[in-house]
């Protein structure tokens, strides 16, 4: 090690509060490459490695950060083999198992906290794609800072590579002075919103097994700005009314709910440039027993108004001036928030930030970015990038086994509708 790399801030703690043996806090990235080429592990490898030097972000490592406050470290070059591991898969649903069982495999500590799975298809799949599983945990970048790690793989040269340095050697995100006015009415419209969506609900419940399960799909971005077009409604809130319209028509097995409750990330950070976490949630409750789109779509429109008056997201947020407890109590205190919250249900709905398009010299034909469950048992995340938009989909297979497919089936019949003028 080489001394700290990085010096967190509360907001990047917060996944760290939030991190427990059944719960890790990684996101990841799937990147899909073009049939019939084949990367070797050893190629990757050095790409990989070399890359690593290139920014301090990409060797930085947390000793500790549970019980114990965390220590940050960096490597000075990365042990290749350890950071970037191969697997091969037999068919798609060996695919999905395999990366819903990393999803919910814990990071190594004291390592850069990231890790990368080239996935290549068995001898008889030699016409099936090779895919690769980035995972980052959350307390080291967003989702939106995390178009950094593309970095690790992409063909560019130094002024392609550039593009990156906004999400690397900006500043790292800091949270404070929050207007007390304006703090007051959000933790009222927070409140409001949470108080609306107590009611009707039988979502089931994130457990403590730890088991992933995970799925993915994706569309046409034109068809589907077309689709939204057609109804009056931006892309955001049409995929939103989509959502409540599939859990509507294809609940899990055996539960009947009026009201789910959805976390929605919002940046704080409106220029987009940062590293770290500059993301919080508000809430917002979609109709659990609604199938049809344009009922689902006025209320979702009429709480994305409120949310974007009322900001409700800072109530939540973490602030550099907020009162500050000893590291356990406050690890505890963030647990209780969250069960208190009691969220349902996640939809991250994101741009993507990476022109990208090769691989040493392989296409790349999909992208998908995968969240972890932070105290709900279903999440859908949905990447807006270029001409393709993605849907990956993870949920805890002890509480909701196999839901995954039925959900996607429902979801993709649903988007490939055309809606009504």
């Amino acid at each position: 090690m080489t001394g700290a790399a990085i010096a967190l801030g509360p907001q990047d703690h917060t996944y760290l509060h939030l991190d427990t043996p059944s719960r890790p806090m990684h996101w990841a990235l799937l990147l899909q490459l073009g049939a019939g080429a084949r990367l070797d592990i050893a190629t990757v490898r050095d790409r990989v490695a070399e890359r690593a030097g290139r920014y301090p972000l990409f060797r930085t490592g947390i000793i500790g950060g549970r019980w114990r406050r965390p220590r940050v470290v960096q490597v000075g070059a990365i042990d290749a083999p350890a950071q970037v591991g191969a697997a091969t898969y037999t068919d798609d649903a060996d695919l999905h198992a395999q990366v819903g069982i990393l999803m919910g495999a814990h990071l190594d500590r004291g390592r850069p906290f990231w890790h990368l799975t080239l996935f290549t298809p068995a001898e008889p799949m030699s016409g099936a794609a090779q895919f690769f599983l980035l995972r980052v945990h959350h307390s080291l970048s967003d989702g939106i800072a995390g178009a950094a790690f593309s970095a690790l793989l992409a063909d560019a040269d130094d002024s392609g590579l550039a593009e990156f340095d906004r999400f690397t050697t900006s500043e790292r995100f800091h949270l404070s002075g929050i207007d007390p006015d304006e703090l007051a009415t959000a933790k009222a419209a927070f409140g409001e919103i949470w108080a609306a969506g107590r009611a009707g609900r039988n979502w089931p419940r994130l457990r403590r097994s730890g088991r992933r399960e995970a799925v993915w799909h994706s569309v046409s971005t034109r068809d589907l700005r077309r689709a939204a077009n057609r109804t009056g409604a931006s892309v955001h809130e049409y995929l939103l009314a989509v959502v409540g319209a599939t859990l509507s028509t294809a609940p899990p097995a055996g539960t009947s709910s009026s009201n789910i409750r959805v976390t929605l990330p919002v940046t704080l950070d409106n220029e987009f440039r940062h590293t770290g976490n500059a993301v919080s949630v508000a809430l917002l409750n979609l109709a659990g027993d609604e199938t049809a789109i344009p009922p689902q779509l006025a209320s979702v429109r009429d709480q994305l108004a409120r949310i974007e008056r009322d900001r409700p997201e800072l109530h939540l947020a973490a602030a550099d001036d907020a009162p500050r407890a000893p590291w356990p109590i406050f690890r505890i205190l963030s647990g209780v928030s969250m069960n208190q919250m009691s969220p349902d249900a996640h939809v991250g709905i994101n741009p993507g930030f990476t022109r990208v398009r090769t691989v040493l010299g392989v296409p790349i034909d999909d992208l998908t970015a995968l969240s972890p469950l932070v105290g709900y048992s279903f999440s859908v995340t949905i990447l807006v990038l270029g001409t393709r938009t993605s849907f990956g989909i993870v949920y805890d297979g002890g509480a909701l086994p196999g839901y995954g497919e039925r959900f996607l089936t429902t979801f993709a019949a649903l988007l490939a509708e055309v809606p009504a003028p």
